[in-house]
């Protein structure tokens, strides 16, 4: 595996555990991450869409773990939008097909009064 994808993933693996987000929620997002490399390496060596798509869905799946939990604190958001950044710029410089990372939108709490009419 490339060096360079090899340590931005171990860096991110490291990042999201020292964020301040519930235990789980990193145990997740680290799971999804530790799955990467050999998706990675085999997406590298055949360009095959389903290897694309299970990249995205994982580290959207990271994405959601960092930004919509509960307790996110700022670090994490900001880790969030620096994943998706940093994995765009890799592919570019890989040569790997473009894919979509977006950030997940934290849903806005309903107001009390509108969960009161229902």
């Amino acid at each position: 595996m490339d060096e360079s994808l090899q340590s931005l993933l171990a860096g991110l693996s490291s990042e999201v555990r020292a964020t301040t987000i519930p235990s789980e929620c990193k145990d997740t997002a680290v799971w999804c991450i530790v799955q990467l490399p050999t998706l990675y390496v085999k997406f590298r060596q055949t360009s095959e869409n389903r290897y694309g798509n299970e990249i995205t869905r994982l580290v959207r799946g990271v994405l959601k773990e960092l930004v919509t939990t509960k307790t996110a604190c700022p670090e994490a958001l900001q880790l969030a939008a620096s994943i998706t950044a940093r994995l765009r710029l890799l592919h570019e410089q890989l040569g790997l097909p473009t894919l979509h990372f977006e950030l997940p939108v934290k849903p806005s709490p309903r107001s009390r009064k509108a969960s009161l009419t229902k």
